[in-house]
Order: C-alpha cells, then structure tokens, then sequence
C-alpha cells in the first residue's frame, strides 16, 4: 500500500539531479505541481511531461534553479524557459513519445494522478491514461494523487496500490476545456468536411473550434465510430444522439476509443460512467497496426498552413515554434493504411478575417509530408491530393486558397513548377 503525505512534502522526496515524468492532459496532478512551484525543490531537476496546449499551463524548469524541462509542444507557458534554454523542445508525433518514454528516458520519479476504485488494491488511471503505462514502465518511484473527483472509468486501466510508493489524497476539478464555439467560417469548413465522412466511417478529431464544427456538422450520419487520442463534449453529444455507436467497427466493436478526455466537469461526470468509453495508452490509441485494422478509418486533423506540393505544416510560424507534433503523423500514415481509409486536413483559408493565407508556397516546417494526405479542405472546398499528377494537385490546391491570394499563388507556380 502506498505511504500517504501531504502534497508539500513532495520536493523533500526529490533528490538533486533526479528525472521526474509529470502527467499531462486531464489527469495532471495539480496539488503537486503546485506545491513544487510554490516550495520549488531541490536544484538541477530534469522534468519530462507531454502538455498539450489550452490543457496544462505550467513550466517546471521555472520550479527551482539550474532546473531543465524536456517538452513536446511549445506552449505559452513555457516561453521564458524555452528562449533561456532552460525547456528543449522535441518535434516527436505521439508513437516516438511513448516508445521514448517506454525504452529511453531516465524516470527516477513518476507524478500521476489516479481515481480511487471499490477494491483497496488498486486505483483506476479515470480519465486520462496516454503516456502514464509509459512512465510507470521505467519509474522507480510513483507518486499519486487519489483524486475523488476523478471518475474510475469502466473503460480505464488499473494500477495495482502496490505500484505507487507515496499517495495524496486529494478532492480537485479536473483541467477544464475552454469555450470552443465555431464560428461561421469554422462552420462553413465543417460542411465541407462533412462530405467526406460516410455512414459506418470510424473517425478522429482533435480540439478547438474547427474540430468541434465538424463534430457538429456529422450530426445527420449513422453508425459513426471513433477512435482517437482524445475524447471532447462534441463526441459525447453525438454519442448520446446515436450517431456515434462503433456499431460497424472491425474491433473494438460497440465502443469510443481515446487517451484521454478532456471537458468541463459535469463532461467529465457523464463520460466517466459509461462503459462504450475505452481508455487505452498511446501504444494503443496511436499504433500503425492497430489503426491499419480500423477499416474506414478517417483522420481528421487541422494545420497551421499547407503549401502548394500538399506539406502540412502544424507546428510553427516562420521559425518560431508555437505547437508540436502531436498525433497528426501518427493518424494520417494510419487512415492510409486502413483499408478505405481517409487523411483531412483541414484549415481556414486564412488566419483571422484580413489575415494571411494559409494556403502556401512552400510551408516553414514540414511536420506532414504530402504523401500522408488525402484531402485538403477550406471553407471554400475540397482539394483531392489522391491525384498523381503534381501540378493538377498545386492547382486544387490553389482553387480552395482564399480568392484574393489565387492569382498570387498561381504565379509563384508557373515561375517555380512542383
């Protein structure tokens, strides 16, 4: 059985040079997080932790001196940090990450977050399971908070209370999803989008205001399934209108497959209680062989900006990194693989109302290459990379940019063909 503490006496079991894993997403463990800022530890730390962006907003490399941070996505949080060098980034889509953190990555302490079950020998991972199995691969000492506001999920993993080694119970909200509200550009985007998706297709989304227009946009299919890194109050609406049912999948037959979940708290509630929800770890929710099995399989994900061979860029502006790389590789090879399947981008033509184009040249960064793209889709249409011929794809491409950067778009092709 583990050994219970108080959250402010986490520091004191960190010893000078250790390597912790923090869990991110839903399930990061806030009490202490917030008790190694507040009393900071000892120095030369060396952190590891998967934050997506919009869901944990902290930067342990600020904790104490001479601490360092290794991050895959940059978010605002960890700005001052990063330009110190302080927090490096790596540019790993989600399968690397896990397959890191399983073989490679020093983890002397594992902080974790689990929901306390009926049995005293075990907890459940709730709400929030992705990169967790990974890091308890390789700690030699677990820390957890019991949370009661975390729900034991039918479909989650459990831990045996043996494996953690120190325990703090804890009564806090999970991270909560801000306001996504699509809108009209979004929602024109999103019957576009919606087009491509048919009866019985398994699908993956993401977060934010274009993936929640989508969602909103598949009200009017059947027997959808889904089977993604992460599960968000649209899916949980088109579960409970019966148009998300798993009923057509190959495996995992009936069920919503995720990572984890991410919401408000009556979200949380409602999702926690249901046995269709699967909870799976990325070797799992992201892995070619398990995706290849998905028949219909279509991933949908969005972008920063596309360039005119079909490159996805996801992850920077120019040179400054603003993102990472997330699931985007990991889903896109996987919908090419599966029999039927299908790989959408999709991005509004432009940032903002009179911003620039994301349509193209050639993208800064290339987090996706063209060959793992099917699709390319605007608010004003449907590019279809399937075409072999590269100029017929440049002038798709080009017809879906927004109108006023066309003319431009096509003369930088006809001087620099593909």
């Amino acid at each position: 059985m583990p050994k219970l503490i108080a959250a402010s006496a986490l520091p004191d079991l960190l010893s000078e040079g250790a390597n912790v894993f923090i869990q991110g997403g839903s399930g990061e463990p806030t009490a202490l997080l917030t008790a190694l800022r507040e009393r900071g530890g000892p120095p030369n730390v060396s952190y590891v932790a998967v934050f997506p962006p919009g869901i944990n907003r902290w930067d342990p490399a600020a904790f104490a001196p001479q601490s360092t941070m290794t991050a895959f996505f940059a978010t605002p949080e960890l700005a001052e940090t990063v330009a110190r060098g302080a927090t490096r980034l790596l540019s790993l889509p989600y399968g690397e990450i896990y397959r890191h953190l399983y073989g490679q990555a020093p983890v002397d302490v594992a902080l974790i977050q689990v929901a306390p079950t009926s049995s005293r020998h075990e907890y459940s991972l709730g709400l929030s399971v992705d990169f967790v199995p990974a890091a308890l691969n390789r700690a030699r000492i677990v820390v957890a908070e019991i949370n009661r506001a975390m729900p034991a999920a039918p479909g989650s993993p459990t831990i045996p209370a043996s494996r953690i080694d120190f325990a703090v119970e804890v009564d806090h909200p999970l991270p909560e999803a801000p306001d996504d509200e699509p809108d009209t550009v979004s929602l024109r985007l999103a019957r576009q989008v919606a087009t491509l998706v048919r009866d019985g297709d398994t699908i993956q989304t993401g977060m934010g205001r274009i993936p929640s227009a989508v969602l909103a946009a598949l009200g009017e299919k059947n027997d959808l399934g889904f089977h993604s890194g992460l599960l968000t109050e649209p899916v949980l609406r088109l579960m409970e209108a019966g148009v998300i049912t798993g009923a057509r999948k190959p495996i995992d037959r009936g069920a919503a497959v995720t990572g984890i979940a991410f919401g408000s708290q009556g979200f949380y509630q409602a999702i926690g209680g249901r046995d269709d929800v699967l909870f799976r770890p990325v070797a799992y929710t992201h892995a070619p062989g398990v995706l290849r099995e998905l028949n219909r399989f279509v991933a949908i994900n969005s972008a920063i900006e596309v360039d005119l061979l079909g490159q996805i860029n996801s992850e920077a502006i120019g040179s400054r990194q603003i993102s990472g790389v997330g699931g985007l590789k990991d889903f896109t090879r996987g919908a090419r693989l599966a029999n039927g399947g299908r790989s959408i981008i999709a991005l509004t033509s432009r940032a903002g109302l009179h911003g620039a184009s994301r349509i193209v040249r050639r993208v800064s960064k290339v987090t996706c290459p063209a060959s793992d793209v099917d699709f390319v889709v605007t608010e004003h249409g449907v590019a279809d990379l399937r075409e072999p011929c590269a100029e017929a794809r440049a002038a798709a491409i080009i017809a879906i940019a927004a109108p006023e950067f066309r003319d431009d778009l096509a003369e930088s092709l006809r001087n620099a063909p593909p």
